[in-house]
C-alpha cells in the first residue's frame, strides 16, 4: 500500500467507501421493504380469516360441515394459503382442508362469534360462555378459524428485489468509480507535473518553470513554486555577482602587490639596461639600425609598457576634474592616432560633432582610456581595413563610438572583455580595456559592445554632460587610478 501512488490510493479509498455505502443502503432498504411487505401480507391473511369467521357463524352453530367446507375451499383457492381449519367452541375441528405449498408456514387465527341482540336469542346465557377470556356483553364465542399460509412468495420477491438492489449498487459503484477516476486524474496530473518539475529542478534544470494546473489549488501551488524558483534565481545571480566582485577585488589586490614588486625589482634594473645600451651604442659607435640593437630596444620598450600598464591600473591617484570640450578632446585623440599610425595600412575615419560638448572630466585619464579602446580597434583590424570614430550627443550624454572591421568578439567573451587580465592577444596584458572601463565608470559613464559580428565590433562610450566633481576612479587599494605621467 505504501508504494501505491496517490491516484490509486484515492481511487481505492473512494471505491471502497462507495461500495460500503451502497451495501448498507441496500441492506437497510431490503430490510425495510421485507418488513413492510410481510406486515401487509399478514394483514391481508388476517382480513381473510376474519371474513371467513364472519361467514362461518351460522355453519358453526348448526355444525354444517358441508357449508363450512365450501367456505374453506373458497379460501384455500387463495395463493399462498396452505391449510384452512374451522374449530368449534371445544376446539374440535369441524373442517380441515390443506394443500402442498412450498416454504415456511405461518398461522393466523380469528374467533367465530355469535351476536346477541337485546331481547332476542334468550336461548343462550351469556354468562355460561366456554371462552372465559375476551367476554363482552352481547357476544358469544362459538369457535375459531385458523389459516396456515406460506411466506415463500414474499421471500422470493424479497430475494429478487435484493438481487436487483445489488446489481444497481454495483452499477452505481462502478459509475461513481469511473467518475471519480476521471476527476482524480486531473488532480493527480497537476500534482505529478509539479513533482516532475521539482525533480528536474533538483537535477539542475534551473530555468524550468512549472505549468499552472487546471484547478485553483494546483494553479496557486505552481505559481508559488515558480515564485520560489525566481527568488532562488535572483539570489543565485546576486551570489554569483558578489563572488565575481570579490574575485575581482582579490585580483586587483594581487595586482597592487605585484606592481610594487615590479616597481622596485624590475623597473629600476630595466632603466639601467636601457642606459647601458645607450652608452654601449655611443662608445662602440653601433648603428641604430643594427638588427640586434633594434630587437633589444623593442623588447625594452615592450617591458616598460607592460610595467606602466600594471602601475597605471593598480596605483591609486586622485582624478582632477575640469571643464573640457569632449568633442575637441576626441579630435585630439584622432590626431594622435593619425600621427602614430601614419605608416599603417589602416584608414581612420572620424566623424566628430562640430558643436562643442562640455563636461567636467579628467582629460588626461579619459584620453588614455578612450585611446586604449581605439588602440584595441587598430589591433583587431590586423594592419588593414577601416577604424571609424564617431562622437555625438543624445539624451544628455556624450557618445564616443569606435568601430573596427576585425573578426568580432565571441558572445561568450563579451562579458569578460572588460575584466582585468582577460586578453585574446598573444602579447597583451589584458589591462587596457579594464583600465578604460574603470576610468569611464569613474566619470559616471558606461562602455558597452553594441554590435559584435564577424565583420567587426562597435564600442560605445557614454559620458554624462554634468559630472559630479567628487567622483573617484576605483583601484585595488583606495580605489583610484594613476594618471598618465604621474
Amino acid at each position: 500500500m505504501k508504494r501505491l501512488a496517490i491516484h490509486f490510493r484515492l481511487l481505492i479509498a473512494a471505491f471502497l467507501l462507495i461500495c460500503a455505502t451502497t451495501f448498507v443502503l441496500d441492506m437497510v432498504g431490503v430490510h425495510i421493504t421485507k418488513k413492510f411487505m410481510l406486515k401487509r401480507f399478514r394483514q391481508r391473511i388476517s382480513f381473510l380469516a376474519g371474513y371467513l369467521a364472519d361467514n362461518a357463524e351460522v355453519g358453526v352453530l348448526m355444525s354444517d360441515k358441508t357449508g363450512l367446507k365450501t367456505l374453506a375451499l373458497n379460501l384455500l383457492g387463495e395463493e399462498d394459503v396452505a391449510r384452512v381449519t374451522i374449530l368449534d367452541e371445544k376446539h374440535s375441528p369441524l373442517v380441515e382442508l390443506s394443500r402442498v405449498v412450498p416454504g415456511p408456514l405461518s398461522t393466523v387465527e380469528a374467533p367465530v362469534t355469535f351476536k346477541i341482540l337485546h331481547g332476542e336469542n334468550i336461548l343462550y346465557d351469556t354468562l355460561d360462555m366456554p371462552f372465559g377470556a375476551l367476554k363482552k356483553p352481547g357476544i358469544k364465542y362459538i369457535g375459531k378459524v385458523r389459516i396456515d399460509f406460506s411466506t415463500h412468495g414474499i421471500n422470493s420477491l424479497i430475494g429478487k428485489i435484493t438481487r436487483q438492489f445489488i446489481w444497481v449498487s454495483v452499477g452505481l459503484a462502478i459509475l461513481a468509480g469511473v467518475m471519480f477516476y476521471i476527476i482524480s486524474l486531473s488532480i493527480v496530473r497537476d500534482v505529478t507535473r509539479l513533482a516532475n518539475a521539482a525533480r528536474r529542478v533538483g537535477e539542475g534544470d534551473l530555468e524550468l518553470r512549472a505549468e499552472p494546473g487546471n484547478l485553483p489549488e494546483t494553479r496557486e501551488l505552481a505559481l508559488a513554486f515558480n515564485a520560489m524558483l525566481e527568488s532562488l534565481a535572483r539570489s543565485r545571480k546576486a551570489l554569483l555577482k558578489a563572488n565575481q566582485e570579490m574575485a575581482r577585488h582579490q585580483a586587483l589586490a594581487e595586482v597592487g602587490k605585484f606592481s610594487l614588486m615590479v616597481a622596485h625589482e624590475v623597473k629600476n634594473p630595466l632603466g639601467i639596461i636601457k642606459s647601458s645600451l645607450d652608452v654601449l651604442k655611443k662608445d662602440r659607435k653601433l648603428p641604430s639600425d643594427d638588427t640586434m640593437i633594434v630587437y633589444m630596444e623593442d623588447e625594452i620598450r615592450r617591458l616598460n609598457k607592460i610595467i606602466e600598464d600594471f602601475l597605471m591600473f593598480s596605483r591609486p591617484a586622485e582624478p582632477v576634474f575640469r571643464r573640457v570640450d569632449l568633442n575637441e578632446m576626441a579630435r585630439d585623440i584622432v590626431s594622435r592616432f593619425e600621427i602614430q599610425n601614419a605608416e599603417a595600412h589602416i584608414e581612420l575615419e572620424a566623424h566628430i560633432e562640430s558643436d562643442s560638448c562640455f563636461a567636467n572630466v579628467d582629460q588626461d585619464l579619459l584620453i588614455r582610456a578612450l585611446g586604449n579602446i581605439v588602440k584595441n580597434a587598430y589591433d583587431a583590424n590586423r594592419g588593414k581595413g577601416v577604424v571609424r570614430i564617431t562622437s555625438c550627443t543624445a539624451c544628455g550624454e556624450w557618445l564616443f563610438k569606435v568601430e573596427d572591421h576585425g573578426e568580432g568578439i565571441p558572445h561568450e567573451n563579451r562579458q569578460k572583455i572588460f575584466e582585468p587580465f582577460f586578453t585574446t592577444k598573444s602579447r597583451g596584458t589584458g589591462l587596457g580595456l579594464a583600465f578604460a572601463a574603470q576610468v569611464i565608470k569613474a566619470h559616471a559613464g558606461s562602455v558597452s559592445i553594441e554590435n559584435s559580428s564577424p565583420e567587426g565590433t562597435l564600442f560605445v562610450v557614454r559620458i554624462p554632460k554634468d559630472k559630479n566633481k567628487d567622483s573617484q576612479i576605483q583601484g585595488p587599494g583606495s580605489g583610484r587610478v594613476e594618471k598618465e605621467g604621474s
